[in-house]
């Protein structure tokens, strides 16, 4: 299992996604919901409506 990078949770899917979406297909390195919306200075609720979203559209990352 994939571990966040800054905080050693463990990751779901969603969050291991959400990086590759945010960050680019080829990150090798994943940060948790949490971490994530701090490194991009935004709210984890927007990342969670994001990550919703996404999936909807039909992105294979999620």
């Amino acid at each position: 299992m994939k571990m966040c990078l800054e905080c050693s949770k463990e990751l779901s899917k969603d969050e291991i996604g959400i990086n590759k979406k945010m960050l680019g297909k080829n990150t090798k390195e994943f940060l948790c919901i949490d971490c994530l919306s701090r490194f991009l200075n935004t709210d984890t609720e927007i990342l969670q409506e994001k990550i919703i979203q996404f999936k909807e559209e039909g992105c294979t990352l999620f």
